[in-house]
């Protein structure tokens, strides 16, 4: 591939993790909103004078083992994004996991399953099926998410966030006091909104290490093409530098000739 080749990929991957970045915070800006409207449906459940509820199935099993989720990337050309990640799993030996990417490397230690950062955004119900029978299953004390959090341009951070058990907020005196109909059992429907709740942290997670991941691609390309430049002005001095010289020579030559007859 000649080096106007290379520079012209370069630029692509340059122009597009800058548009990724634009989708990846209005992605992450959707789901917020949805992540609030079911919190509020949590809190509404949860604070209501008039519901009796089982809050043991809110509540972990501390014998279980711990589930974490590692968020990398499937492509390069973004730093130490996913060697940061890596290093945290090389060590994790004991806990249960879920690897989203390709550069993340296998671990063979209670892996429950590895994709691909593509195959996860098709096939986001696979995760979901693992947090629900989780939940439901109360086989996990702990799940925690691990990625690189997005803050701004400058600031992008390795995070590792605890997802469940939840924290539910008690209100004290604001308690909801509307009574209501029910159609399904109160408990169920809250475990459920528990889960779609983690579901959505979890897609959250996933866009903003998205927008992180293209953000660190975008500087790693920009600083690309900025060495490319400065090799090709290099070349081009040195070009020159060698073509005045020869022609300088050539004068030389010419001159000799001349003196010569």
């Amino acid at each position: 591939m000649s080096k106007m080749s290379i520079k012209n990929v370069v630029k692509v991957m340059n122009f597009h993790s800058l548009l990724r970045v634009d989708s990846a915070k209005k992605q992450a800006e959707k789901y917020k909103m949805m992540e609030e409207e079911v919190t509020y449906m949590i809190d509404y459940i949860v604070n209501n004078r008039n519901f009796t509820l089982d809050k043991k199935i809110l509540k972990p099993d501390p014998k279980k083992p711990i589930l974490n989720i590692y968020i990398g990337s499937d492509y390069g050309f973004c730093s130490n994004y996913n060697s940061q990640i890596n290093n945290l799993l090389i060590g994790d030996l004991d806990s249960e996991k879920i690897l989203v990417g390709k550069k993340l490397r296998k671990n063979q230690n209670h892996t429950i399953f590895q994709c691909t950062k593509e195959e996860f955004s098709e096939n986001m119900n696979l995760v979901e099926e693992v947090i629900e029978k989780s939940i439901k299953g109360r086989s996990h004390r702990e799940i925690n998410i691990i990625y690189n959090h997005y803050y701004n341009a400058g600031d992008i951070r390795l995070e590792k966030k605890a997802i469940y058990p939840v924290t539910l907020t008690e209100k004290g005196s604001h308690q909801h006091i509307d009574d209501f109909v029910v159609e399904t059992d109160i408990n169920t429907l809250l475990r459920d909104l528990v889960i779609a709740y983690i579901g959505y942290i979890i897609r959250i997670c996933v866009i903003n290490s998205n927008a992180a991941e293209n953000v660190l691609r975008q500087n790693t390309t920009s600083e690309s093409l900025k060495k490319i430049d400065e090799r090709e002005e290099e070349s081009l001095r040195i070009y020159r530098k060698e073509k005045k010289a020869k022609e300088f020579r050539k004068v030389i030559e010419n001159f000799a000739k001349l003196h010569a007859k």
